[in-house]
């Protein structure tokens, strides 16, 4: 989560000048720093989670929506006792635009003019139709004020920070510094992005235009950086150390996140560079060239030492006219690459999938819930039958902010993976059972199992 306190003093201040009741003329200094409140920081804690809720959410899903309910479980994850109506007020406040007054400068006019704005200073939208709720334009933009100051060239450092928080073992120090470097470079994909999807009407290509170089070099400096902490991370001392840190430290991850959290590092560098040189290419594919307007004077010297022909003169005014001489030519080059011819496309061959990609991603999730409930259900299943119903009433869809719930029915269908001996008896219900299941009913037919002890 970004740091909050210096942008929000720093904005506090402007907003003081421009709430400011001093008469013009009036003493310069200002005392006043009392505010109203409750002076316990509770609404902007419940804010920040919202923000930084929303924020994960666009950066997985952009321009989508997050129900109420999955914000509020979410906030209750960390305080219990906040109550509905009080993440709803924070939500209205989040939501309703501001009025600022501001001056601008208007062509025509020797002094500025008093503007106000009250389209575009929300920081959250609400759909019409349901409660969910996504970031605004402006609300992504706070997002990237914690960044402005940063520059993707200086990279780098904060790759040097990560692989000594890995050699010093400050295992949270890791996530803090991969995490950055993630969202930093999430800002600057989106920036690219933006400016291939309108290249030659932006300005923000000549950023990188202008220092091609010095980003190849720091990309692939940076991935070298990144793939000797990956090394790093694979020492056996590592895991040991981090085993003994994760029984005396309160934060539930495992060692398994922390490699993902390195390699994603990597995989958002690699894709940052291939944008910067597609970038780079399109921007070089639409140069053109041209000459300037030839010297009106150096024409009409010309032709007064060499007269036109009646034809060629005739020609000219016609194309022209006697007043519209002097006109911008184009070189030749100008054409050059117009008309494309366009091939045959080769044909396109439909997606397989193989067990090579598909089983370590389905291995790995139901390692991860297995790892969660399996011990939960095992134990449920020695004192007697255990339906699905059940498994979902006491929340075992769920592992960590994920809900896994495929994952729970998969269990109940198959139960040889989970941790019992017995053999396991499956028994499906005539009936259809509706359960509250995260964000909306689950309609299902219930499945109860039941171990059965072997008979020698």
């Amino acid at each position: 989560m970004m740091d909050w306190i210096p942008l929000i003093s720093s904005t506090l201040r402007l907003v003081d000048l421009h709430d400011s009741d001093r008469a013009y003329g009036s003493p310069p200094s200002f005392t006043r720093e009392s505010r109203t409140g409750h002076a316990d920081g509770v609404y902007l804690d419940i804010a920040f989670h919202i923000i930084h809720r929303l924020k994960l959410l666009d950066q997985s899903a952009n321009q989508d929506y997050l129900p109420f309910s999955a914000m509020l479980a979410a906030i209750r994850q960390d305080r219990p006792d906040v109550a509905e109506v009080d993440v709803q007020y924070v939500l209205n406040v989040l939501r309703r635009p501001s009025e600022l007054f501001y001056l601008t400068s208007v062509a025509g006019y020797p002094a500025k003019v008093c503007h106000s704005e009250k389209r575009e200073t929300s920081l959250i939208e609400k759909t019409d139709y349901a409660d969910e709720y996504r970031l605004s334009v402006s609300g992504r933009m706070l997002l990237s004020l914690s960044n402005l100051a940063r520059d993707a060239t200086y990279l780098r450092g904060d790759a040097y920070n990560l692989l000594h928080a890995i050699e010093f073992r400050d295992f949270q120090k890791i996530l803090i510094f991969s995490d950055g470097i993630i969202s930093q470079l999430r800002n600057e994909i989106l920036e690219v992005r933006s400016a291939l999807e309108r290249v030659g009407r932006t300005e923000g290509i000549e950023k990188y235009l202008g220092r091609l170089d010095q980003y190849k070099k720091v990309v692939e400096e940076t991935i070298d950086i990144a793939q000797t902490a990956e090394a790093k991370l694979e020492d056996s001392g590592v895991l040991e150390d981090f085993e003994h840190w994760q029984e005396i430290s309160d934060l539930d991850i495992t060692f398994e996140y922390l490699r993902n959290q390195i390699n994603h590092v990597r995989q958002v560098l690699v894709i940052f560079g291939r944008l910067l040189s597609e970038l780079v290419s399109l921007a070089l594919q639409g140069s053109r060239s041209a000459v300037p307007p030839p010297s009106f004077i150096d024409a009409a010297a010309h032709f007064v030492r060499f007269p036109l022909k009646p034809a060629q003169e005739n020609f000219l005014l016609g194309q022209w006219g006697a007043m519209g001489l002097e006109t911008p030519f184009h070189s030749l080059l100008d054409g050059l690459g117009a008309v494309k011819l366009r091939t045959a496309l080769d044909p396109v061959q439909g997606m397989a999938f193989t067990d090579e990609t598909v089983e370590p991603i389905a291995e790995l999730g139901k390692a991860k819930f297995l790892e969660r409930h399996g011990q939960d259900i095992a134990e449920a299943l020695r004192a007697g039958s255990l339906r699905l119903s059940d498994a979902i009433e006491n929340g075992w869809f769920m592992v960590d902010d994920d809900m896994m719930l495929g994952d729970l029915v998969g269990i109940f269908v198959a139960p040889s993976s989970i941790p019992i001996a017995s053999r396991i008896m499956i028994g499906v219900s005539q009936t259809l059972d509706i359960k509250d299941a995260g964000d909306g009913e689950f309609l299902f037919t219930d499945i109860e199992i039941t171990a059965v002890e072997e008979i020698v």
